[in-house]
Formats: C-alpha cells, structure tokens, sequence
C-alpha cells in the first residue's frame, strides 16, 4: 500500500432491509487503522451502505487536512454505491433529482450527502476517489471486517473499535484485495412489476404505506414493527404473527 494513498473498506448490514441495520468502516493510512461504525433501528442495506462510505470520507476530511494524499481507494461490495456515485449521480441532478422515469430518486438524501462529501474531499484534501468493486463475503479481509462491525450495531451488540497501529492489527494492511469487475447490470423484466407496500405496527396502530420512505417516516426512532408486503395473503401472514385478527 502506498504510504500516500488512504485506504477505505466499507460495508453496510441490514435486517430485514428494511429494518434494524449497522454499518462498518477502516480508515487506513500512515501505518493507522481506525474503525468506525454505527447502528439504526429502522434502515435498508443500500442506506447503510452509503453511510458507511460517508462516515469513513468525512473521517479522511475532518482528520486528515494538511496531509499530503496521492488518492484515496475505496473498497466496497456495493454496486448501487459505486454505479451511483461514478454513473447515475450526473444524470440525477441534472434532472434535480429525479431518474430516468421522473421520479423522486430512492435515498435522495442520503445521494445528496453523500456527494456533498465527495466533493468536500476533492477541495480540502486535493486528491481523487477510486471506487474498487470487491465481492462480499469472498474472504476479502478488510470486508469481512466491516460486515462483522456492521452487523454487531444492527443486533445492538457490543463490539470492540480498533484505533491503532496498523502493526497490531486483525490483517495485513499492505495486502490489497483484488479488484473485481462491476457485474452486469440485471435486465428488468418486461412484465408489469410485481406490487408492494409497508406495514407498520406503532402503539397498537396497523398503517399501510405505499413506499417505504413513508413508512420509514412513522417508525424511526420509535418502538415498532415493520415490513415489506407484494401480496394480501402475505399481509395477513404478517399481521397474523403479530398478533392482529
């Protein structure tokens, strides 16, 4: 690893997706290793994906200003992440935010963080992002890391931080994971998309919600149940292990 180069790992967790979720970041550079994490109660993986990326770039700007960094390499399983911020991002904003159907973009606001981040880095640290695809759950070190951070806050569960040498740490940091080409994009399916909706079960009160971001709007933060339906008979069964007639 290139003593000038910042090294990222990021991983996001989710339970449910949507429900309880974590994320996991390493920040690594000049022989330092700090890990960061944090956990929501009501999330999707795609979210705790890019928190995960944002957290870890806000580090690199918040404590590494005055460094002398050639570039700062990032790795993650996330495709929506890497697509989204390299591809789709330009042609979102050009059309205030919108996709290609003209419809408000999914994680809006986090996108909107998150590029704002990006851009933070370009002008206070005078170094370029390169998004590295590696696949999860293939052994990559730096990744298993993460997911095992990630995972730890979606369950609640207490796991150690490292701030440290990078001498003393789990993996050799020296050893970069090989870089995976992005996989093809899945082709959509010609037919009429297959329905769904959210349930939600706050203080007694059963809702349906057409998106989930409606439906994030009444559970976060509070004690509650949630999930995804595409079907009646699905509902029922959700209602039913809940305890609703």
């Amino acid at each position: 690893m290139s003593s000038n180069k910042v090294t990222i790992y990021c991983d996001g967790a989710c339970s449910g997706n949507p429900g309880p979720g974590g994320y996991g970041s390493i920040v690594i550079y000049n022989n330092r290793v700090v890990e960061l994490g944090e956990g929501h109660p009501a999330t999707t993986n795609n979210r705790m994906e890019m928190s995960a990326v944002v957290a870890a770039l806000n580090y690199c700007t918040n404590q590494l200003s005055g460094e002398k960094i050639a570039a700062i390499q990032v790795f993650t399983d996330s495709v929506y992440v890497i697509r989204g911020i390299t591809q789709w991002i330009f042609g979102w904003k050009r059309r205030g935010w919108k996709n290609a159907a003209n419809e408000e973009v999914s994680n809006q606001d986090i996108w909107i963080e998150l590029d704002k981040t990006v851009q933070n880095v370009k002008n206070k640290l005078k170094c370029e992002i390169e998004w590295n695809f590696v696949k999860g759950h293939s052994g990559v070190p730096g990744n298993e890391r993460c997911d095992e951070i990630g995972v730890a806050f979606s369950k609640d569960n207490y796991i150690d931080l490292y701030n440290g040498s990078a001498d003393s740490y789990v993996f050799d940091v020296n050893i970069l994971p090989e870089i995976k080409p992005l996989p093809e994009m899945k082709k959509k399916n010609e037919g009429p998309s297959k329905p769904a909706w959210y349930l939600s079960y706050v203080n007694g009160v059963l809702t349906k919600h057409a998106s989930w971001s409606e439906c994030e709007a009444v559970v976060k933060g509070r004690p509650a149940k949630f999930k995804k339906v595409t079907s009646e008979e699905e509902e029922v069964a959700v209602k039913k292990s809940w305890g609703i007639n």
